[in-house]
């Protein structure tokens, strides 16, 4: 594992907001988790964890933390069961899998790692499929260890689980799969039509994903269209006009920008908003608006 001082963060995110990484490295290996938590620690730094740079926004000028970056990415299928590292891109395991008759096409068109489709429990609305419906188990590294928990244990829900709540820093390394099959060509079509509408109907460009996610079953972004709020700008970032739960970053956007549009969002709802996005702090530490 090596260690990199002032690495800048905007281009490793989808959204290409941030300063620089006071302590940057990334990760291929179990060995590699172990050092970097050991060197984090010795150091007295938070760890922020990132995948593929989507859902995340970094705070403008130098982050005070180590940022660890998951690279491994290898995929082992045997038999029924797929093992899938936590680095892997999504899109790219979605395509790779298809061709092997196994059908994640639920899934497609959704931006990021495997490990931060995880933490997200990524997938469609409230009422469609999510990674969940595929997961057995996974595998975690945290406070010093590597332990496999299961699907249960993982407590998911709508884009919820227990990832998000837990205090000590954890990095998710693997994921045990259960994938049901079908013919490769019926997958592939599958997938052209799922692209092809998410295509139409969310934006394409510099966005970190959906910010936003209701309480209840009513979407985030109906809520924000009725809030007359679709195209609303604070700086260079805006709320995209193709879809009002999805920020842009128009023209040289800021992380104060970001915040400030999330907070002027929440001011004209009657019952705030949850913030799916990660917001990182100078000092390491996350804030949701």
């Amino acid at each position: 594992m090596k260690i990199q001082e002032n690495i800048p963060l905007g281009p490793k995110t989808t959204m290409r907001i941030g300063g620089t990484a006071a302590y940057y490295t990334e990760l291929y290996s179990k060995k590699d988790c172990e050092e970097a938590f050991e060197y984090a620690k010795d150091n007295n730094l938070k760890l922020v964890v990132i995948g593929g740079g989507s859902n995340t926004i970094f705070a403008n000028g130098v982050i005070d933390a180590l940022i660890v970056r998951l690279k491994g990415n290898e995929v082992k299928i045997d038999e029924e069961k797929v093992y899938v590292q936590a680095g892997k891109n999504l899109p790219m395991l979605i395509n790779e899998l298809a061709k092997e008759g196994m059908d994640l096409s639920a899934l497609t068109g959704i931006p990021g790692s495997m490990g931060g489709a995880v933490i997200g429990n990524a997938g469609q609305g409230p009422e469609g499929i999510w990674i969940d419906n595929y997961i057995e188990s996974v595998t975690i590294f945290t406070d010093g260890l590597f332990k496999i928990i299961s699907k249960d244990e993982c407590n998911f829900k709508y884009r919820e689980s227990i990832f998000k709540n837990i205090d000590l820093p954890v990095i998710i390394w693997e994921a045990t799969l259960v994938i049901p099959s079908n013919n490769p060509e019926e997958i592939k079509n599958k997938i052209e039509s799922l692209l092809k509408k998410r295509i139409e109907t969310q934006p394409h460009t510099k966005t970190a994903g959906s910010c936003f996610k209701a309480k209840d079953d009513v979407p985030a972004w109906k809520l924000i269209d009725e809030a007359g709020l679709r195209g609303r700008k604070e700086g260079g970032i805006c709320i995209s006009e193709k879809h009002a739960n999805f920020l842009i970053n128009e023209k040289d956007g800021t992380y104060k920008d970001a915040v400030s549009l999330v907070e002027s969002v929440q001011s004209y709802m009657k019952n705030p908003l949850e913030v799916e996005m990660r917001f990182v702090k100078n000092d390491g530490c996350i804030e949701f608006p």
